[in-house]
């Protein structure tokens, strides 16, 4: 027993130090996995209705086929279906219980649910390699080729029109702005728009100035952001589109192919793209200022969605997905503005807990604190602090909710530098 409390305590000094080795110093900020890790999957698209319920999906690299997952206890338990070959590239719900996937690469396929994600029916419907679906109402709604084709509905899906002949290639961004008003825009620079659902479009070439967009999201018919892949600039839209002003010069990785933008309202919004850290980035002022938070382990994060101004999920590659419930920030509160003699890291309280418990620590001088929680195999769970602290003692509750019972460590770093590591037992 001796023996095997030392190799482990062992690995987990060895995982510790392989993080600041590597410069990870990018945060969860309150984002934790609710899905055990599984490296044969990746989730391109999730989203939940509610506290309970939430759908994600993608694909298996293991047999090439589209996947659906859906959860109806917060994340604790997933139940899996295996649909088409290829891969579902996109996912849109028109309401709670009305949603549709869409296939690509070799599953060119449209799959419809009614009763929220329990069944889906794959419709009747002309073939393509599709990349992109979005809806206006439960009604009307388009779907797009890789290679300038569209289908449309304007009965849920019970029939399609197939419409031909435009340019686009490879659509990363399609919102329905209105019931006969769309945009779209492409890999190659294009943004697209029609006034007439989808029989003519209108195209405006950015390849001048540079801007790829992986990611397009709207507020509202008129308000609407896009980013540009590979230096992470924002732009804005106030007029649906016709006219788009750079409000940030980036804000440091990469949005990649699949990246996302997400808007609460038109201060705050949340980015998720492609750096090997698992980056999000938050804005609070519009989109003009961005934090950048970091998901350990996370790899490339492909969708963001938020419940409320609160809860928010992400997902990603190695069949990831992550859970917020502070709106991705962190709260840490200074208790004492007394200066301490030295910086100290208090035992948690309760403990053993159940699903919270309080943590404390001492920072002697105005530093850089960094403090992160791990299960027994060295893998970060939650990062609760990453910012600079004054002088003071300091309080942070830790959320287990979407953790197993067990063992954990937490550890406190000041300026970098590993000052002390604690256990925690969580018992639920």
């Amino acid at each position: 027993m001796e023996l095997r409390n030392k190799y482990l305590c062992f690995r987990f000094c060895f995982v510790i130090m392989l993080f600041f080795l590597n410069g990870m110093t990018y945060s969860q900020s309150g984002w934790y996995p609710i899905i055990t890790p599984d490296p044969s999957l990746t989730f391109l698209n999730v989203k939940f209705f509610n506290q309970y319920t939430g759908i994600a999906s993608g694909y298996s690299h293991d047999n090439g086929k589209g996947v659906i997952y859906k959860t109806t206890d917060s994340g604790i338990t997933w139940q899996k279906n295996i649909y088409s070959p290829g891969y579902f590239a996109d996912m849109f719900f028109v309401n709670n219980l009305t949603g549709y996937v869409i296939g690509t690469d070799t599953g060119y396929c449209v799959y419809k649910t009614t009763n929220g994600g329990d069944n889906w029916n794959r419709l009747q419907c002309p073939s393509g390699n599709f990349f992109k679906v979005s809806f206006f109402d439960a009604n009307t709604g388009i779907v797009v080729d890789k290679r300038g084709s569209e289908i449309i509905t304007t009965n849920g899906g019970q029939s399609w029109s197939l419409i031909t002949g435009f340019n686009w290639y490879e659509p990363r961004g399609l919102k329905c702005l209105g019931q006969n008003v769309w945009i779209l825009w492409d890999w190659s620079s294009k943004m697209y728009k029609t006034t007439n659902t989808g029989v003519n479009w209108t195209v405006t070439d950015f390849s001048g100035i540079g801007i790829t967009v992986p990611s397009l999201y709207f507020l509202n018919s008129t308000t609407g952001y896009c980013s540009n892949m590979y230096n992470t600039r924002v732009y804005k839209t106030t007029d649906s589109g016709s006219n788009w002003i750079k409000i940030c010069d980036g804000f440091g990785f990469e949005f990649y192919v699949w990246g996302n933008l997400y808007f609460l309202n038109e201060i705050t919004g949340f980015a998720c793209g492609n750096s090997n850290l698992g980056c999000i980035a938050k804005t609070t002022n519009g989109g003009y200022n961005w934090s950048i938070t970091g998901i350990a382990n996370g790899g490339m994060i492909f969708d963001i969605n938020f419940l409320n101004s609160l809860t928010g999920y992400a997902c990603g590659k190695n069949g990831l997905i992550w859970k917020t419930t502070n709106g991705g920030s962190v709260f840490v509160a200074n208790i004492s503005s007394e200066v301490p003699d030295k910086f100290e890291l208090g035992q948690n309280y309760p403990n053993p807990f159940n699903q919270f418990s309080i943590l404390n620590f001492k920072c002697k001088i105005k530093s850089m604190v960094l403090l992160n929680v791990f299960d027994m195999t060295g893998r970060e769970v939650q990062t609760l602090v990453n910012e600079t602290l004054a002088p003071g003692t300091y309080q942070v509750r830790f959320d287990g909710s979407g953790l197993a019972s067990g063992l954990y460590y937490y550890q406190l770093a000041i300026n970098k530098e590993q000052l002390a590591v604690k256990k925690m037992v969580m018992v639920k």
